[in-house]
């Protein structure tokens, strides 16, 4: 039985220069149809927050989902503002970013993380009320941040 909180992975994110581009390119290279676009923040958010580094941060970003064997794949453009999309970017290129868990206790894994010495990168209200993520930072651990995201029952 696996106790594990990363027991379900939910999604790759992926550092592009443009969504729409890269969706054309992974459609005809992988033959991943049906993708979905959004502009973050959206504006029928209004009380949409966000942290960088542990300050409130306003970004924005141009996003593309669609769903690949059970995973979702999200493109990610940065658009403007400060945030770990920006900096990595800036000091990486393009890439995976982030892999994303579904877990059932956000901040009891976001704990567990810290006291073995990860810090919290950056936090936002989720696409769908109620949900939160947190970007762990494990880029120079890992190669890639994790992302947690808050199960919605």
């Amino acid at each position: 039985m696996n106790t594990s909180p990363f027991s379900t992975l939910s999604q790759i994110g992926l550092i592009v220069d443009d969504v729409r581009t890269t969706a054309k390119l992974l459609e005809d290279l992988l033959g991943i149809e049906e993708w979905h676009f959004e502009d973050w923040p959206p504006q029928n958010r209004p009380n949409w927050q966000s942290s960088f580094e542990g300050h409130d941060a306003r970004w924005k970003t141009k996003l593309a989902f669609a769903n690949f064997n059970n995973l979702e794949l999200e493109l990610i453009e940065n658009v403007e503002g400060v945030s770990a999309y920006s900096r990595f970017i800036d000091s990486r290129g393009k890439g995976i970013h982030h892999l994303l868990f579904v877990v059932d206790d956000l901040d009891g894994t976001v704990s567990e993380l810290k006291r073995k010495g990860i810090k919290e990168k950056m936090s936002a209200t989720g696409r769908l009320p109620g949900t939160k993520w947190v970007l762990m930072d494990t880029l120079d651990l890992l190669g890639f941040d994790l992302e947690l995201k808050n199960k919605i029952e």
